[in-house]
């Protein structure tokens, strides 16, 4: 993953607000392992940098 997406920054902040993942994964439209893999990603990349 080259660069940050949008896409899980806005995940990261969803969840965060929530604090459920399966519920918020049910409101951006996305299965929960889908999301869970987003802010994996996430993760990942803030823990790694290139």
């Amino acid at each position: 993953m080259d660069n940050l997406n949008y896409h899980h920054l806005r995940y990261f902040r969803e969840v965060a607000h929530e604090g459920n993942l399966t519920r918020n994964a049910e409101r951006v439209n996305l299965s929960q392992s889908a999301l869970s893999t987003q802010i994996k990603q996430l993760e990942s990349r803030l823990i790694s940098p290139p």
